[in-house]
């Protein structure tokens, strides 16, 4: 039994779009496209389809993730690759995704989209937000298609434990996919899971460029996953959904220069994160500050609604969290610019909320 079968049958028997060859150097009359473009305010051919898939940025990703061009689709964020795992492998009304929460909020909206059921597991604020491997293994059953992990998790910054996962994937083998969303992995000491998926394959790991790499607004995500599984998103994946200056925009990203000073950023954000770790205690209106892996730390207040007020003021936004299950009066802070930062801690310590 390989993982893609677990894919609902309808999807393995899909007949992809077919869309129009694509060759160099040809008279391209089979596409419908306008033979110029000079409606462009810029020199890309804009008249002409991009991609149906962008290889070539699919091809450096990989290189960069350590794995086989077969296995990485390139998708429009990561958003869009929970997106089509869950149009792919959950039949509506019949099959669930098991989740620890809090967590990211997009599991579940694309799970209700979808009509499959979402299990939730809470962990707590006592053990850092550890996720339960027992409970979570407890909620799976015979249709549990996706397990989610965030790691570094949103909202609360932790990572799971390699062995916690170790054992999701050994005990759902053969019965889900466990997906590892790193969106956040750059900011962390911690190597990859990519690593075990040539041990383990019903892992899926999650990427994206919008965090570390700073292009939030390209949206440029990328599932890694057996080549099996990736072919299975790709047959449901709209044609040409990366659009031409976008791939070019993520490859220039992803050239030496570039990287030497994105990883310049990634330290400085880490070493701004640890001083913001130890200053923010000792500002009167902060409870509890948790440790992170990711560029945000989660932050409990006395009075949560008093200190956003009081930021607003200075017009500083953060992130409310106080809804969600074990996260009263808590809020997710970024982690900004040292001027930034310098201004938010400024304000938490005039602050009389």
């Amino acid at each position: 039994m390989t993982v893609a079968s677990l894919a609902r049958p309808e999807i393995a028997s899909l007949s992809a779009y077919a869309a129009a060859t694509q060759a160099n150097l040809t008279i391209r009359l089979n596409a419908n496209e306008m033979p110029s473009n000079a409606n462009s305010a810029v020199d890309t051919e804009l008249n002409r389809y991009p991609p149906v898939r962008p290889w070539k940025l699919r091809e450096r990703l990989a290189e960069i993730y350590s794995v086989l061009a077969e296995q990485v689709l390139v998708t429009r964020g990561s958003s869009e690759a929970i997106d089509l795992l869950l149009r792919v492998f959950c039949r509506p009304a019949i099959d669930n995704i098991v989740i620890s929460t809090p967590t990211f909020g997009m599991y579940k909206v694309y799970a209700d989209i979808q009509g499959a059921e979402v299990r939730c597991i809470n962990t707590s604020a006592g053990s850092d937000f550890a996720p339960d491997v027992c409970a979570l293994l407890e909620a799976c059953d015979a249709a549990t298609k996706l397990v989610f992990v965030c790691s570094p998790n949103n909202p609360t910054g932790n990572s799971i434990r390699s062995d916690d996962l170790l054992r999701l994937l050994r005990n759902r083998k053969g019965k889900s996919l466990v997906v590892v969303d790193e969106a956040y992995v750059e900011f962390t000491s911690k190597e990859s899971t990519v690593g075990l998926m040539a041990r383990h394959e019903n892992l899926v790991v999650l990427r994206t460029m919008s965090k570390a790499y700073g292009l939030a607004a390209a949206r440029v995500g990328s599932v890694i996953a057996e080549a099996s599984v990736i072919a299975l998103l790709d047959s449901v994946m709209a044609p040409y959904a990366i659009a031409t200056p976008i791939i070019e925009l993520a490859l220039s990203a992803l050239t030496g220069d570039r990287l030497a000073c994105t990883a310049a950023q990634i330290e400085t954000l880490r070493a701004e994160r640890r001083r913001l770790e130890t200053a923010l205690p000792d500002c009167t209106d902060v409870e509890r500050v948790w440790p992170s892996d990711a560029n945000f730390l989660l932050v409990r207040f006395r009075n949560l609604a008093g200190v956003t007020r009081r930021l607003a003021e200075h017009r500083i936004l953060i992130r409310d969290f106080s809804t969600d299950p074990g996260l009263h009066d808590c809020a997710r802070i970024t982690i900004g610019s040292t001027d930034e930062n310098d201004l938010l801690l400024k304000a938490l310590t005039n602050s009389d909320a």
